[in-house]
């Protein structure tokens, strides 16, 4: 049973922590701020004469563009 818990932590610390430091900006996108830059606005629901074109921070709220 240590050996797998010892061949679980090499295999962890051989590809997870080296992706991390490769990628830091994975995942960390601020979905709000990119509605906004877009000229969106974070609602819960779009009325007739905008456009939802993606979910802001949660996936009940949606970015709506004029159309």
């Amino acid at each position: 049973m240590k050996i797998h818990l010892f061949f679980f932590i090499l295999l962890f610390w051989v590809t997870i922590l080296p992706a991390r430091k490769k990628y830091p900006h994975y995942g960390s996108l601020d979905l709000r701020r990119e509605c906004r830059k877009g000229n969106g606005r974070c609602k819960l629901e779009c009325q007739e004469n905008e456009i939802r074109i993606a979910y802001c921070m949660r996936p009940a709220t949606h970015c709506c563009l004029q159309k």
